[in-house]
């Protein structure tokens, strides 16, 4: 489980990194929820133009555990480090992630994403 939740998460955070809407929503479930580090709650899959909004220049996952939840579901915990710029210069930001993955017409969807800031 936990390798095939890692194929999936290299697939969303690339098609993040792309701004591909299309790539990204049909990673997630119809029902998608984020709670991004700043605290907002964001209800559907985001457009490309929401995308563009918070781009990322690259990321790096790491320490990702999985866990079956019944058949269908499975709980995921990994730490995202993204670089994003403003202007000229470059910042990395931690976040520690929590998901939850249902199977939908047997393929893994992302169905709740929730990530807090790491100092």
């Amino acid at each position: 489980m936990t390798q095939t939740l890692a194929e999936r998460l290299a697939q969303i955070w690339d098609a993040y990194l792309m701004a591909d809407e299309e790539a990204h929503s049909a990673l997630l479930a119809e029902d998608y929820r984020a709670v991004h580090p700043d605290g907002m709650v964001h209800i559907g899959k985001p457009t490309a133009k929401d995308m563009a909004a918070a781009p990322i220049e690259d990321y790096w996952l790491r320490d990702l555990e999985a866990w079956p939840v019944g058949d269908e579901g499975a709980i995921a915990t990994y730490t995202a480090e993204i670089e994003v710029r403003s202007g000229l210069s470059a910042q990395r930001l931690r976040y520690a992630v929590g998901e939850v993955w249902m199977k939908h017409g047997g393929k893994w969807k992302c169905r709740y994403f929730h990530a807090t800031g790491l100092r």
